[in-house]
């Protein structure tokens, strides 16, 4: 007969097991996005064109007595967040393929736990938005940025739009589990993704913006997410925009991977 594991070394063996999982899943997912120049490219270059053409154009024209170093001093935190926040594309159309490919199914049909394959594309994901943000501060600081705060402020700056990218990521994977086309995925993330870039304080100070425009600035997460940034970066106040954008991460994080874990979950059923 084979004996049953005693319940003191189970659970450790369980734990262990599931984290041998998440990494394998993990490590898929970066080898998806490294292989895949689609997934990496646009939420690479997009940014950058966008910090090169608009500095270059008009940063002399919004920071007036300024020059172009003080604009993108003052946008490149905007421009690290929007590549972020469009290389969420790549999660919710890897996770659309992954579910109607077949690859979730076989998942489902081994021993593993049911919350690794979202965990691990998640975390996976966290590689792509780290090479992002990187190349974006390196072409910012080509262009003039420079931290001008201690070391942990420009660890936190590095740190906070990849834990923000963690919460956004659980924002695609419900929309992906959810979405009748790969088409439906991107056409209403695009639109949802571009609003909330232009319609935030990343570009100018919420006072130069319309009227009607500075409430929905003030609500926005990613004003929160760039406010935080620069403060970080330049050692300004923190306090108020660091509250802001933690409660924002806590809020997508638990409200939308609750979303994606039922929308998976009805998909294991149906399986």
């Amino acid at each position: 007969m084979t004996a049953t594991p005693a319940p003191h070394t189970a659970a450790p063996r369980r734990v262990v097991a599931q984290a041998v999982e998440l990494a394998a899943l993990t490590g898929r997912a970066v080898r998806v996005t490294l292989r895949d120049p689609a997934l990496i490219g646009p939420a690479t270059l997009f940014p950058v064109i966008l910090l090169v053409l608009i500095t270059v154009s008009f940063g002399t024209l919004v920071a007036p007595g300024g020059d172009r170093a003080d604009y993108v001093n003052y946008s490149l935190p905007l421009f690290a967040v929007m590549g972020i926040l469009f290389a969420g594309l790549g999660t919710a159309m890897t996770a659309f393929a992954d579910l109607h490919s077949g690859f979730d199914a076989r998942l489902r049909t081994m021993p593993i736990s049911r919350s690794a394959p979202l965990l691990g594309r998640v975390l996976g994901d966290g590689v792509r938005n780290l090479i992002t943000l990187i190349v974006v501060v390196l072409v910012g600081y080509a262009l003039g940025f420079r931290f001008s705060g201690p070391a942990a402020g420009t660890i936190g700056f590095f740190l906070l739009p990849l834990v923000f990218g963690s919460a956004v990521a659980w924002v695609m994977v419900a929309f992906a589990v959810r979405a009748s086309s790969a088409e439906a995925v991107t056409s209403a993330l695009n639109a949802l993704l571009l609003v909330a870039s232009f319609l935030s304080t990343g570009f100018v100070p919420r006072a130069q913006l319309p009227g009607w425009v500075q409430p929905i600035a003030a609500a926005n997460p990613v004003s929160s997410v760039v406010e935080t940034m620069r403060a970080l970066a330049s050692s300004g106040a923190i306090a108020e925009p660091l509250a802001r954008a933690s409660a924002w991460t806590v809020g997508l994080t638990v409200v939308f991977g609750v979303l994606a874990v039922r929308g998976y979950s009805r998909h294991d059923s149906r399986g």
